[in-house]
């Protein structure tokens, strides 16, 4: 490598190291990527997702996900090669509960996707709000998928959250999902008077 190679190459990586965070913005494929917080489900629960993530269309939603219990709010990139998806669901566990939850969260996708492959799992309960989380590879029509679910208690719910990409994309990825799944706030519901934020459950 010339010295000129070696010098853009230095360059790219003290910048690539320089933008970390939510707050700076992390690269990923190459693209800086700012972040901002998104708010859902009556402004119960936020977020830090990519600001240039969008509500993905009816038709693209109907056409990827098959099953009529589709997650109630998808986002996703430019070409939708990239996703995130979220569900609230009537469930009330407790942050101990949060491992084997997980675990039957896997079984069950055993049943329905046998091809799938478990990468690796977690639990983050001394977080402010507490979650666990699994990495798996599933197999798309033409693809194979890097996923990440992740689940958080939110009150007498379960608050599920889906990423997925390309299985090649999953590197530059897994430098980003770290910071977004600890970004997550619990905040009061709306109807509460108080209306004070709250991120201990």
């Amino acid at each position: 490598m010339c010295d000129d190679e070696k010098l853009i190459d230095d360059r790219h990586l003290e910048r690539i190291n320089r933008f970390t965070s939510i707050e700076t913005g992390i690269y990923v494929e190459g693209e800086l990527l700012q972040f901002c917080e998104t708010k859902m489900f009556d402004n119960e629960v936020g977020i830090f997702l990519p600001s240039a993530f969008m509500d993905m269309k009816p038709e693209d939603v109907k056409r990827k996900y098959f099953s009529e219990q589709r997650p109630e709010i998808i986002k996703t990139n430019k070409d939708g090669t990239v996703n995130f998806s979220f569900s609230m669901v009537e469930r009330e566990i407790k942050p101990e509960q949060l491992e084997p939850v997980i675990q039957e969260f896997y079984l069950v996708l055993k049943r329905f996707q046998p091809m799938s492959v478990c990468l690796e799992d977690g639990t983050e309960l001394d977080h402010d709000v507490p979650f666990a989380w699994m990495e798996f590879i599933s197999t798309a029509l033409d693809d194979n998928l890097f996923n990440m679910l992740i689940i958080y208690p939110v009150g007498k719910k379960l608050l599920m959250v889906m990423f997925n990409c390309p299985f090649e994309k999953r590197l530059d990825w897994s430098r980003c999902l770290d910071k977004i799944r600890n970004s997550i706030t619990i905040y009061k519901a709306c109807n509460d008077p108080a209306g004070e934020r709250k991120k201990n459950l």
